[in-house]
């Protein structure tokens, strides 16, 4: 106590390093809520970057369905426009020569 009362200029340097290690103490709390705060949100992150994975490769095989889907399509209508300019040309063969005495 004595040591107090001797000196005084002590205690007023103990009080600002007090002061000091609180207002340390308030920002290190504030940093930490920060780094959870970061790491709840990199979480959200990766869920929404693997939900995204997912859609794509979903997207991707749906996406080769429909094109083997549609060059199909689009193979029986060539079958078709094919078989219809066929049937044309031997039904024109046939009324030019009568049957088939033109290959006689």
């Amino acid at each position: 106590m004595q040591y107090c009362v001797d000196h005084p200029e002590e205690i007023s340097k103990l009080a600002k390093v007090k002061a000091q290690v609180s207002e340390v103490k308030g920002v290190m709390m504030e940093n930490i809520e920060k780094v959870l705060d970061r790491g709840e949100k990199i979480e959200m992150l990766v869920d929404k970057t693997d939900n995204l994975r997912s859609q794509a490769q979903d997207f991707r095989t749906q996406g080769t369905k429909v094109k083997r889907k549609m060059w199909i399509q689009n193979m029986k209508m060539k079958l078709i426009v094919f078989g219809i300019v066929l049937a044309l040309i031997l039904i024109m063969f046939m009324s030019i020569c009568r049957g088939f005495s033109c290959l006689k």
